[in-house]
């Protein structure tokens, strides 16, 4: 079952690259245009020693990011940040030509169980293939396209701006999975990264915790 998630999910993610649309149309994607913000908290506060002596301020404030950071991932290369549970792995990095050019991606992966997986990717599309004009119908058409690859189709999506970008959440199941996933593009840059897991082993809440922490640095 493990191999079978793996392998769907790779399947999905590197063919991806071969399926964007770059002309314009009316095409839309359901739901509302949001503005993502994290919403995380942190609610480890430590428990005085029992010599009652308690830490300064600047030891709490150092505490809190200690711990908000230690499952930080940062991807120099790609640019960006995500709180992974463990560390993943990676990077795999596969080129694709396309007729539009030549599209490298990269991903990495954490595979919690034979139940669930966390993954986060980008790729880097041609110059001019991406405008103002096409995005929202390109992000439709990936996020189509992935689910397809994953024997699955769209259940839920909305539109999204993270720092001012598009992008687009969207969701469906295959059989007892649930994908829950995120796209959006920076430039010519294709994010994408989410949660392929049973609903037991990975919640709605954790898969949109692990989600919101993505960050563009």
């Amino acid at each position: 079952m493990k191999k079978l998630i793996y392998a769907a999910m790779v399947t999905a993610l590197f063919t991806m690259a071969s399926c964007y649309q770059t002309t314009n149309n009316n095409n839309k994607p359901n739901g509302k245009e949001t503005e993502i913000t994290d919403n995380t908290t942190d609610n480890d506060v430590k428990p005085a020693p029992d010599n009652n002596v308690q830490p300064t301020p600047d030891n709490k404030k150092d505490d809190k990011k200690e711990d908000k950071d230690k499952n930080s991932f940062k991807s120099a290369e790609g640019k960006f940040s995500i709180d992974f549970p463990m560390p993943p792995a990676g990077p795999t990095k596969n080129t694709y030509t396309t007729k539009a050019g030549t599209i490298e991606n990269v991903q990495y992966v954490y595979t919690k169980s034979d139940k669930g997986s966390y993954f986060a990717s980008y790729s880097d599309y041609p110059a001019g293939a991406v405008t103002d004009a096409n995005v929202e119908a390109t992000l439709k058409t990936q996020a189509e396209s992935f689910m397809k690859k994953m024997g699955s189709k769209i259940e839920k999506s909305s539109s999204e701006r993270i720092d001012g970008n598009k992008g687009l959440s969207f969701s469906g199941k295959r059989d007892n999975l649930v994908i829950n996933m995120r796209s959006f593009f920076v430039g010519k840059r294709y994010y994408q990264f989410g949660t392929i897991a049973e609903e037991s082993e990975i919640s709605t809440k954790d898969s949109n915790k692990f989600i919101v922490s993505f960050k563009v640095k």
